[in-house]
């Protein structure tokens, strides 16, 4: 053989085995799953792998199990998840790494020892709204309200993301961005085992994490928002559909290192009524302030925002009349200053390079102002009690 071809081939084989993370070797990934309906959430955990071994095709399968330890078969703590019964399955989106060229489904691996997937992907059709940034949207928060939005001018919603700006996990565990998740065990690897990705809840009080979290919301006919190159063209029953095509152009995976998404697998809980908006007319709640209830203390009450910018607030009355999910209280402390108009003003959107350079910055103006005003403080207090 040349040496030219011999050296073209090494570099072709090295350019093969890029991954996305210094985990160059097989190894599997734990995405959660949700079981919900308007009420309540269950987590499942499903580990992603490559079980055969070459010259077999590189394919991922998929083993999936209660997410709370000891990590019971689906179903074993709530039936109704097992053969979903008045309730909606919400399974993560994937998306394949190490595609065998030519891709052909863009589901198939060039080599099995190299071959996984990613998680960390955007929806990009049919936004509805999106929520405020506060630390009580959990992933399970998502899911729980994905699964209670009716009739919002005639759409439901199909897919949920999750966006997360703070985290001081390293990101390619399988838990980036769910500090404070109650699920996380020290003794469980960061990622590829059943405990890997926590459960999509908080430890802090009623469920919350420690940084805030923003849940956006989709009406999509394709099957996984056109947000990957594998199901660009799969609308349910339909695998040649041209949705995504006439609307996007060619296939493209819409890779955001920030998100996570999920799509409605199985449907089989309705919302008793249409929400957040009870009739096709515009009857949202936008005289409150945020000031005056703040969502992550009253837990009833939401604050969402539309795609053009504007907000409007929505009330879970029966929440609010039972009090499941009354005033809390005690608040989580602000460990990390963040002001919430700097996080409410973005949106779903591809994150701008220096948008985390910003938020640091913003944190650390509002850290000084907060130690500012304990210095005032305590220079009043000095000046009562000096004369005594």
């Amino acid at each position: 053989m040349p040496r030219f071809a011999l050296v073209l081939g090494l570099v072709r084989l090295a350019d093969a085995r890029k991954s996305h993370g210094n985990e160059k070797r097989k190894h599997a990934h734990t995405y959660l799953q949700f079981c919900a309906n308007d009420a309540t959430v269950s987590a499942h955990a499903c580990v992603h792998r490559v079980a055969n071994k070459w010259p077999e095709p590189a394919l991922l399968t998929e083993e999936c199990r209660e997410a709370t330890p000891p990590h019971y078969p689906i179903g074993a703590s709530e039936p109704t998840c097992l053969l979903p019964a008045g309730k909606d399955i919400y399974h993560p989106i994937t998306i394949p790494m190490g595609l065998r060229s030519p891709p052909g489904d863009y589901r198939t691996g060039v080599d099995t020892d190299t071959f996984t997937d990613w998680d960390r992907i955007r929806c990009r059709d049919g936004q509805l709204f999106v929520t405020g940034w506060y630390r009580r949207y959990t992933p399970q928060e998502c899911a729980r309200l994905c699964s209670r939005i009716s009739d919002f001018y005639g759409r439901d919603c199909t897919h949920f993301s999750r966006q997360w700006v703070n985290t001081e996990i390293e990101e390619h565990n399988d838990h980036c961005g769910r500090d404070g998740d109650s699920g996380i065990r020290s003794d469980v690897a960061p990622f590829g085992e059943f405990g890997s990705a926590g459960v999509g809840t908080g430890r802090f009080h009623n469920g919350q994490y420690r940084f805030r979290g923003q849940c956006s919301f989709y009406h999509s006919e394709n099957d996984e928002c056109c947000a990957s190159k594998a199901a660009w063209t799969e609308a349910g029953g339909n695998t040649s559909s041209t949705y995504c095509q006439d609307r996007y152009g060619e296939r493209a995976d819409n890779w955001d290192n920030k998100f996570r998404s999920w799509r409605l697998k199985n449907n089989t809980f309705t919302p008793t009524g249409a929400w957040p908006v009870t009739s096709r007319g515009r009857q949202l709640l936008s005289e409150m302030r945020l000031e005056e209830l703040d969502p992550d203390v009253h837990l009833h009450v939401h604050k969402f925002i539309m795609p053009n910018g504007s907000t409007f607030w929505a009330v879970e009355e029966e929440l609010l009349i039972s009090g499941q999910f009354g005033t809390r209280g005690e608040t989580v402390p602000d460990e990390e200053g963040n002001d919430d108009e700097q996080f409410q003003r973005q949106s779903p959107s591809p994150m701008p390079e220096n948008a985390l350079q910003e938020d640091q910055t913003a944190m650390s103006e509002a850290s000084w102002s907060t130690r500012l005003h304990w210095w005032q403080a305590i220079r009043r207090i000095w000046a009562l009690i000096r004369p005594w």
